[in-house]
């Protein structure tokens, strides 16, 4: 496919939405789409390009959207927030993870994506593929992680395997200027640009004939380091725990905190 500005493209989005391909915009946008338009985008899931030479060889996977942009190294997950007059860094990294887990994309979207920039067609990348996730495989000794979502969160999967530690996972928030633990147990990132609330992590483990929810936390570990309490589980039997990081800014503030700067 060719690509097109934002001010050509506009006009066409309603009809585009429709069709099972991903459109890549490319350069500064001119103007932002309808209200109606935005809220149909944001409730697509995220899409996941596989990196052949169209950014950092370090990044293995990335995704794009209104506002955002996700890049997936092996070492860290780069998130670039943007608004008309403010764009924003964060990197969450996993120490004392697997420098190097084996990086896959799994469900196929249909649709590839091309790169025709410049002049020089040896340098034009084409028949990109496109994923609905991504996973690290061996993140930490017996748990993957798997990146999904869609236009308004990243969904972060920890697969805990019978027997692995899940206190072995935690993260580090780097961009921020502080952290927070609100009461109910949500994270709070704060930024020069404003607040990003993550949820507090979602815990379950599938028995034989049902789904039990689990009551886990986080927890602090270091400066702007988290990692999970699972609580009471069943060790013999997988455990997954979510956590969610909203794509934009949230405008809330919580009046009783546990600071984890």
């Amino acid at each position: 496919m060719t690509f097109i500005t934002w001010r050509r493209m506009a006009p066409l989005l309603p009809l585009l939405l429709a069709l099972p391909i991903v459109v890549l915009l490319v350069g500064e946008p001119h103007r932002s789409p309808s209200g109606r338009a935005q809220g149909t985008f944001r409730g697509l899931p995220l899409t996941f390009e596989a990196n052949r030479a169209q950014t950092d060889s370090r990044v293995r996977f990335l995704a794009r959207g209104i506002g955002h942009t996700l890049f997936l190294t092996p070492s860290e997950a780069v998130l670039v927030l943007t608004k008309p007059e403010t764009k924003l860094v964060l990197r969450m990294r996993f120490p004392g993870a697997n420098p190097r887990p084996r990086i896959a994309g799994l469900d196929d979207l249909p649709g590839k994506v091309n790169y025709f920039v410049g002049r020089d067609s040896a340098h034009w990348q084409t028949n990109v593929p496109l994923y609905g996730t991504v996973q690290y495989t061996e993140l930490y000794p017996g748990i993957d992680l798997r990146y999904s979502g869609d236009q308004r969160q990243v969904v972060c999967e920890f697969v805990v395997r019978p027997g692995a530690d899940p206190g072995q996972v935690s993260f580090v928030w780097e961009g921020v200027d502080s952290l927070e633990l609100d009461a109910p147990g949500n994270l709070l990132l704060h930024t020069a640009a404003g607040v990003i609330r993550q949820p507090k992590p979602h815990l379950y483990q599938d028995l034989a004939r049902a789904r039990r929810e689990l009551a886990g936390r986080y927890v602090r570990h270091a400066a702007r380091q988290v990692g999970f309490d699972a609580g009471d589980y069943d060790a013999d039997r997988p455990l997954v725990i979510t956590s969610i990081v909203p794509l934009y800014l949230s405008s809330e503030t919580s009046r009783s905190t546990t600071s984890v700067r």
